[in-house]
């Protein structure tokens, strides 16, 4: 049985990203070979993150690895894409991020 409060770290720390973005703003990164987004680290309460998702106006990017989704369950509307492969995912034109992950790619204009 996952403990409530270990469930609710584990998301957390899932979207802390995602949610960073949506309440901080992007902020473009350009390196060598990837051109990605982030934003400056903020915490996320549960509310926060619920009236995030239920707005429909952010698009929820769960960075915990496979492994991690098959023993502590997807959270609901988001899209896994491990972590080590997020720089290269965002460079995917959008068939391929379609084929390999199953979701429409995050558009650069996306929260």
């Amino acid at each position: 049985m996952v403990l409530p409060w270990l469930l609710l770290e584990t998301a957390r720390r899932a979207v802390l990203g995602s949610a960073e973005a949506a309440l901080c703003g992007l902020t473009s990164i350009k390196g060598n070979r990837h051109n990605f987004y982030t934003a400056i680290s903020k915490d996320v309460t549960y509310k926060e993150l619920k009236n995030l998702l239920n707005s429909k106006n952010i698009m929820l990017i769960d960075v915990r690895e496979i492994w991690e989704i098959l023993e502590y369950q997807k959270i609901p509307e988001s899209i896994n894409v491990p972590l080590d492969e997020v720089g290269e995912a965002l460079q995917m034109n959008p068939r391929d991020f379609k084929e390999k992950y199953n979701e429409v790619k995050p558009s650069k204009s996306d929260s």
